[in-house]
């Protein structure tokens, strides 16, 4: 039984030895669509996974789910069962509900007759993925994971909800620490693996960047020898990753020996033009480093059968996703949304991004995350880094503010500096302070939320938002 039904799922379980009490009412046949660990997505016709996290427990919302329509729930501790039961839904009881929600994803992985094509890497994973997602599903049919779905959760449920019909998965993937691409690897088996690059995220966790590149090469695990990996030429540990690699390989970058050459970059206006391969292309962006994302996703579309003359149109087609590089205008003011994340190396690019464009330049930056032993040095360097760029003034959110300072005071710039520990008070500065022909770049670590900043402006100075 190789369907989306309950009967196929309670089989699935049992024999991994994961399932310890069913009942599913008599409703083997019942379809499900995929699965939810959150009732505040849609449940309808989900299986609902009762997962404890660090901040609640799922067991907590069985009632909501079933009340929004999940057509079976699993749970792992028998002291609900009683409140399980009175729902009158069809229910699991297992050994333990992450596993079982993973035990469930590779099992029903071996009924897709689908290509994967999974994206990893350091920066740019998912608007890499977005452009592979925009060109692919110019000719098949395409399911892809959505917001952050990326880690040992959110693949699992990627593949749950991906249909019998898709011809493409399209899933990022990503992990902190060693072994956990590996695991996403060898549950989603893919046939092209792309690496965006290595840089500095998570750090922390790995210890070096070497470690870093060890680990993205665990991608590789799961794609066999017919396979492709797709990997940046003009990164330092390009030789680690092409002999990590059991598959084939073709490269994307800069350089004359890439497969998949990127030449004649330029900006025009919102947009960048280039060439790859001789051929021109465009993508709507300001930020010059999205040219190797979309090097990357060309490579994926040509292998992938793709005509020429759809990739170029899916590229340019391809809008930027907020919180990565999103330009906004309004009353003659620029903001760059890039508050999904920050690490050293992606900060500098998005600096070096501000630095190129005309008017007053502001960064909004807040604390990077995940830096471990390498954060207090890594925050000085930064400040450092602020005061010989050319950025106008600086706003700086959280609790590194004082490493940053001392870094950008170690220079004697003669340009303003300050730090927040409250996001209104931040607020209120910038609703003073931005004014026409301003360039505004808000960027930082998603634990400081300045997303909200972001929000903010829009809603007062650009006057975008009610």
């Amino acid at each position: 039984m190789t369907g989306k039904t309950l009967a196929w799922a309670k089989e699935a379980l049992a024999v991994k030895g994961q399932l310890v009490q069913s009942e599913l009412a008599g409703r083997d046949d019942d379809s499900w669509l995929g699965a939810t660990i959150d009732t505040r997505s849609v449940c309808a016709r989900r299986i609902f996974f009762a997962l404890e996290g660090e901040r609640t427990d799922g067991h907590r919302f069985v009632e909501d789910a079933a009340a929004k329509g999940c057509c079976a729930v699993v749970v792992d501790r028998s002291s609900v069962l009683d409140e399980v039961k009175g729902l009158g839904k069809p229910f699991f009881l297992v050994r333990n509900v992450l596993e079982a929600l993973q035990t469930l994803a590779k099992d029903y992985r071996d009924t897709l007759d689908i290509r994967v094509v999974a994206v990893t890497g350091s920066m740019g994973k998912t608007t890499t993925k977005e452009y592979i997602r925009s060109i692919l599903k110019r000719k098949y049919r395409v399911h892809s994971n959505p917001g952050n779905f990326n880690n040992h959760i959110g693949v699992p449920l990627t593949l749950l909800e991906t249909d019998h019909d898709n011809e493409y998965l399209i899933c990022e993937v990503a992990a902190n620490h060693t072994g956990e691409i590996e695991f996403l690897s060898r549950l989603l088996r893919p046939d092209v693996g792309v690496i965006t690059n290595i840089g500095d995220a998570h750090i922390g966790y790995f210890g070096s960047r070497e470690k870093i590149a060890e680990a993205k090469a665990e991608l590789f695990v799961g794609i066999d020898a017919q396979g492709y990996a797709v990997l940046p030429a003009d990164d330092t540990f390009l030789g680690l990753l092409n002999e990590r690699a059991r598959c084939r390989v073709v490269t994307f970058g800069h350089g004359e020996t890439s497969t998949y050459g990127i030449s004649s970059v330029a900006e025009e206006g919102d947009r960048i033009v280039f060439e790859m391969n001789g051929e021109p292309m465009a993508i709507k962006s300001i930020g010059l480093y999205n040219v190797l994302n979309a090097g990357a996703a060309y490579a994926v579309g040509e292998l992938c059968g793709v005509e020429l003359d759809r990739i170029r149109e899916a590229l340019l087609d391809t809008e930027p996703i907020p919180g990565r590089a999103k330009v906004y205008r309004g009353r003659g003011v620029v903001l760059i949304d890039d508050s999904y994340n920050a690490n050293p190396t992606s900060m500098r690019a998005a600096l070096e991004l501000l630095s190129r464009l005309s008017g007053r330049k502001i960064a909004v930056l807040g604390d990077m995350a995940e830096l471990g032993a390498f954060s207090d040095t890594a925050h000085r360097d930064l400040g450092v880094h602020l005061a010989r760029v050319a950025v106008d003034v600086v706003y700086w959110y959280g609790d590194n503010g004082d490493l940053v300072e001392e870094g950008f005071s170690s220079e004697g710039a003669d340009k303003t500096f300050q730090c927040f520990r409250r996001l209104n008070e931040l607020l209120d500065k910038l609703g003073s302070e931005v004014k026409t022909d301003d360039v505004v770049l808000v960027k930082a670590s998603r634990a400081c939320q300045l997303d909200r900043v972001v929000d903010g402006l829009l809603g007062t100075v650009l006057k975008e938002k009610n």
